[in-house]
């Protein structure tokens, strides 16, 4: 690639969802989570895998970057990399790539931080399709407000050692302003250094996380639980009064904490109507402080259009009621709102704030990874256990002999194009089946999956039919926004269906993503339906599948049925069905030693 370009490189450095993402001219090149390289969930440490991956796609080297932009929510970057000398928070690999890497320690001008709430928002509005608006950024913890160098950050008077828990902006253009930010304040005792203690909004629903599921980063299980709780059966967890966030004494009453060394398994735990009931009053409330902050948020500014960045913004049910209750005439959620995205919120500080130049680009898809050449794709996977089947002609079609293979009720391993950024899988790294099947749900969690049967499965649906069969005329591209499924379709697509009546809704439009709209197109064709159960193409405890090799060890290891590389149909033969019981055994022995993941 020329050096014709500018280039800048945003990295989220160290702690858990290590990325990367590289601009070229201000346009997002390439993006990657170094979880899908390594193959660890959520995967820290040194961040030489995603540079690399950038770098490499883009056929450049790090002397072609003119500026790189890092954060950490610990500490700053710089801070960081000088106790990581004498502390063991890297393994000896990591050891070796960082002493060998310009990026560690850095001497260059070339090299700067920015703080965490900040690179949300950048990450956000940066990117939106609104020229002026307003900013949400809610998670569990950022930065300390001593090392928010930043101005109008709102620092000014507040403990030294409080952390970031909200950040409200306005924004005009390539401007932004801090409008409020919500602060958690140091706690003492045991684990007083484990933000989940902290009483901060996305703080408490990690700790209630941390309470059920014995994982602070199980919040998207909370979710999916909530529905199933009673209402009112379980005091309130989180409230507002005059403006101030109010989170009651965390005390004795909370004695059925998941115990994982227990004898128990989870789901046979006596606990489970505490933990539905706890599920849902923490749901609740936190629904109800972030409508309450939107709506301030509006009648503060007179905003008309809302961006939303933090984990937070994963909660698709509470976007769900923002969309619907807050009063904003636009929301606009951005795709990795975790820490993943915080390389792109990085990479827009630096060419924004830094180079001072303008907003071009808008994130209309998350497609930002690199995308696998055929001969890759034929390289993959096991050819004795495999029967392979190429449609690539005019009278032949990959999408509609998947459609037909789908409608008798197989479940599809889905590998097209560029990787998704994120936490979702939207068309291109997908496990898809068919909604119409009430046992489908079940047979995707226990076969599949290897989770909880309470976890709900997310429809796909083409945008210009979204509305015949969900409630709502607002767009949903990032499977990030709940909605009610109309009455008249829930026992036409019940695997879709939650508890509660809703579903993650992802809606797609042609000029996004042909080939997956064109699947939709053929399914319909057969069956009146224009929807699939979309998830991500991954099992317990492991990453999204990111290249095809990625794909072919999850399909061979679980019970997908059929799997669609690129235009190739790849099915498994009579050998593979002689050694499956092994196969099984040996992939569900692994997945027991992994923590659950969608």
């Amino acid at each position: 690639m020329s050096k014709n370009h500018t280039y800048v490189l945003g990295i989220n450095a160290y702690d858990h969802d290590v990325s990367a993402c590289l601009l070229r001219d201000g346009e997002i090149a390439y993006a990657i989570e170094k979880e899908r390289i390594t193959r660890q969930k959520h995967a820290g440490g040194f961040f030489q895998e995603v540079v690399d991956y950038c770098l490499q796609a883009e056929g450049i080297t790090l002397d072609d970057i003119d500026l790189v932009v890092r954060n950490c929510y610990v500490l700053p970057v710089g801070e960081l990399e000088v106790r990581l000398i004498y502390q063991g928070d890297m393994n000896d690999r990591e050891r070796e790539q960082a002493a060998k890497s310009p990026l560690y320690l850095p001497k260059s001008n070339k090299v700067m931080t920015v703080s965490h709430h900040l690179a949300h928002a950048y990450s956000a509005f940066a990117v939106c399709p609104f020229d002026e608006g307003v900013v949400m950024v809610v998670d569990g913890v950022g930065s300390y407000s001593s090392d928010i160098k930043e101005p109008g950050q709102l620092t000014e008077g507040v403990n030294p050692l409080a952390r970031e828990s909200e950040s409200y902006y306005k924004f005009e253009g390539c401007k932004l302003e801090t409008v409020k930010k919500v602060w958690l304040q140091p706690c003492r005792g045991l684990l007083s250094d484990e933000f989940f203690t902290m009483d901060g909004l996305g703080a408490l629903y990690s700790r209630v996380s941390s309470y059920i599921f014995a994982d602070w980063n199980k919040c998207g299980e909370v979710m999916g639980l909530a529905p199933y709780g009673r209402a009112n059966n379980f005091r309130r967890l989180l409230d507002l009064k005059n403006g101030e966030l109010q989170v009651p004494e965390w005390d004795a009453d909370f004695n059925q904490p998941w115990m994982p060394e227990g004898e128990k398994k989870w789901e046979a735990s006596p606990a489970m109507g505490h933990w539905e009931d706890m599920a849902w009053r923490v749901q609740h409330d936190a629904e109800e402080v972030l409508l309450e902050r939107a709506r301030w948020l509006r009648e503060t500014t007179g905003a008309k259009n809302l961006c939303l960045a933090g984990g937070v913004a994963l909660n698709c049910v509470a976007n769900g009621r923002i969309v619907r209750e807050a009063g904003f005439d636009n929301i606009w959620i951005q795709p990795a709102a975790g820490d993943n995205g915080i390389a792109i919120g990085c990479a827009y500080y630096g060419h924004l704030a830094i180079q001072k130049k303008s907003r071009t680009f808008v994130m209309r898809q998350a497609t930002l990874g690199v995308e696998y050449a055929d001969d890759v794709v034929q390289r993959a996977g096991n050819r004795l256990l495999l029967n392979r089947k190429v449609f690539n002609g005019p009278a032949e079609s990959i999408c509609r002999e998947t459609a037909k293979l789908l409608s008798e009720g197989n479940v599809f391993g889905w590998f097209q194009g560029r990787s998704e950024f994120g936490p979702r899988a939207l068309g291109n790294r997908s496990i898809l089946a068919d909604p119409r099947r009430a046992e489908m749900k079940n047979k995707l969690n226990k076969r599949v999956k290897f989770r909880q049967a309470f976890r709900p499965f997310a429809p796909i649906v083409p945008y210009e039919r979204a509305t015949n069969i969900f409630v709502g005329e607002d767009e949903s591209p990032f499977m990030l926004r709940a909605k009610h499924v109309r009455p008249e379709w829930k026992d036409r697509i019940p695997a879709v269906v939650h508890v509660d009546g809703t579903a993650r809704v992802q809606t797609v439009r042609r000029e996004h993503n042909e080939r997956i709209y064109n699947l939709l197109m053929e399914f319909e064709k057969l069956t009146g339906v224009p929807v699939l159960v979309n998830t991500s193409f991954n099992i317990k405890g492991e990453p999204i599948v990111e290249t095809p090799q990625d794909a072919m060890n999850c399909f061979i290891y679980t019970g997908i049925d059929y799997l669609a590389l690129h235009d190739t149909l790849v099915a498994k033969n009579v050998l593979y069905k002689i050694f499956s019981p092994f196969i099984k055994v040996y992939y569900e022995s692994m997945a027991r030693s992994r923590d659950e993941t969608d």
